[in-house]
């Protein structure tokens, strides 16, 4: 397995480091730098929702094996590519967040996702190159997978340009935002005393993070699923037998384990060199490999296994047919890629049902009341993700493992995924967007102190089963589905018994907060 070097300073870097340690003191570079490593979990955090959003407008279920048509291929080829990147985004925020605790802070996600959308990055250059429709407003919306949503996804991954000035506001690509961050590291004022005032026991750990899940897994293309894995013994088949892959020669993997700086991909903070392994991971998944004097890479690491964030979403984008004629500004490295076949249109797409019609930018407001309580319920399971995440540094070390997968696996997999999939199911049937698909807003829904968020989340389930069911007995039939997954993915949050089945409840974080203040964790 290759480990990626250290990326080295460029001229602009060195320039940059020279002045800080010219007018800065020890105690305005950790000032500074801690500013700008909670401004990088925000921008991290914040494109978190976006992808999700997208990946969740997209039906990877119409058909599957042998009978999967052109666009369902397509529609797993993209879903794989949209959740793979979401996936390593939730890592770069984990990165991030272990830099700032190493330093002595805990950061802040709960409540620190947009406020609405679409949204600026956060402290992002508004305006940025020329899109597909001539316009330079970078503002990311929520929005269904289209030609346009992923100009928005290439906006958030643009390469920064080779040499480029380190920024810590105002912007233009989220590597030099990282650039900056490594030159505060790289002062002569901070050393590696400064990052070990938050233990690295109590970080997040590396166990806890795997690059791919059976979303971020798609099919090269139609296979048989009943038929057996390759058998090494047999390299080639018999005459006569089936020629489709079974669905283990046919799964393609979007993220690669070698895909990191350093000994792994999630590491924890106790050195600047731990620092600097952690942040050339964010930046090279991100926008590309690259080191000074060289061409950016549409590869993220050395062993060419896996594309940046960047390049992924240009694939999936060069399938449309508006690839071919594009007026986007992109980067000339990495070179765009031909545009890729068969082509794919928005309509077509629509015609055979792999993408859902999510509106754009909704708000909970904006559904009509009976609908509220359900959407509600959705962004406080995604606000009180936030603060299992946060609570994740309190938690005793050999708990850790543990209390991830209680809360973190748990809440993502098996409450928020599925719950999300049962309200898309259903057409929303009146106001501003009458007839579109039932989606989750991502807000951030207040849950009221960290300590009591669990109990506020219960009386948000609460009321999302009682509304399911009164539409439920107003319509069994649109209904009847969606308040049986309500009532069941709620059950799964607290662990209720039915009588006959008891669910493991999601923890409980209010042992270690009191308000919102942390419980010591010794």
């Amino acid at each position: 397995m290759i480990s990626d070097p250290i990326t080295q300073f460029t001229t602009a870097e060195l320039k940059l480091i020279e002045q800080m340690n010219a007018q800065l003191t020890h105690d305005t570079a950790l000032a500074k730098l801690k500013e700008l490593l909670q401004v990088a979990v925000e921008i991290e955090l914040a494109t978190i929702p976006i992808y999700l959003y997208t990946y969740y407008s997209i039906d990877r279920t119409r058909f599957s094996g042998a009978h999967m048509r052109e666009t369902d291929i397509f529609a797993n080829k993209a879903g794989g590519a949209v959740m793979s990147v979401a996936v390593e985004e939730m890592l770069h925020m984990s990165l991030s967040s272990n830099i700032l605790y190493s330093l002595g802070q805990m950061p802040q996600l709960y409540l620190r996702a947009p406020q609405s959308y679409p949204a600026p990055l956060p402290f992002h250059n508004p305006q940025g190159p020329k899109g597909p429709n001539g316009g330079t407003d970078v503002r990311i919306p929520l929005a269904k997978l289209t030609y346009e949503q992923l100009w928005h996804f290439l906006q958030i991954e643009y390469p920064e340009a080779p040499d480029a000035t380190p920024q810590d506001s105002d912007w233009d690509s989220i590597g030099q935002v990282y650039s900056y961050i490594r030159c505060l590291i790289a002062c002569a004022h901070l050393t590696d005393a400064d990052f070990t005032q938050g233990p690295q026991p109590h970080q997040i750990q590396g166990f806890n993070y795997s690059p791919n899940n059976t979303d971020t897994v798609h099919p090269s293309g139609k296979f048989d699923p009943w038929k057996a894995a390759p058998n090494p013994a047999i390299p080639n088949p018999p005459p006569g037998s089936d020629p489709l892959p079974s669905a283990s020669d046919a799964a393609v993997y979007s993220n690669a384990a070698d895909s990191h700086a350093g000994p792994a991909e999630l590491i924890t903070i106790g050195s600047k060199q731990d620092a600097y392994f952690a942040i050339d991971t964010v930046c090279d998944q991100g926008e590309g490999y690259s080191q000074p004097g060289l061409p950016t890479q549409e590869y993220d690491d050395q062993s060419k296994s896996e594309l940046s964030h960047y390049y992924k979403f240009l694939t999936i984008q060069a399938q449309f047919d508006r690839f071919e004629h594009y007026v986007e500004q992109l980067p000339a490295n990495p070179a765009p890629p031909a545009p890729v076949t068969p082509t794919m249109t928005e309509a077509g797409l629509a015609a055979d049902k792999v993408v859902f019609d999510y509106p754009d930018n909704p708000m909970t407001a904006d559904y009509p009341t009976e609908f509220q309580p359900i959407s509600n319920f959705c962004n406080g399971v995604f606000q009180y993700m936030l603060v299992l995440t946060e609570t994740l540094f309190l938690v005793p070390p050999e708990e850790q493992k543990l209390f991830f997968n209680e809360g973190m696996h748990r809440s993502m997999i098996w409450v928020l995924d599925k719950y999300i999939q049962g309200m898309r199911k259903v057409s929303i049937p009146s106001g501003k967007f009458a007839g579109k698909s039932f989606a989750c807003t991502f807000e951030n829904l207040d849950l009221g102190t960290r300590e009591a968020s669990f109990a506020t989340l219960r009386d948000l389930g609460t009321e999302a089963i009682a509304a399911a069911n009164a539409l439920a007995a107003a319509d069994k039939t649109k209904y009847g589905s969606l308040a049986s997954n309500v009532t069941y993915y709620v059950d799964q949050t607290f662990g209720v018994t039915d009588g006959t089945t008891k669910f493991m409840p999601l923890p409980d974080v209010k042992d270690f907060w009191n308000g919102d203040t942390p419980v010591s964790n010794g």
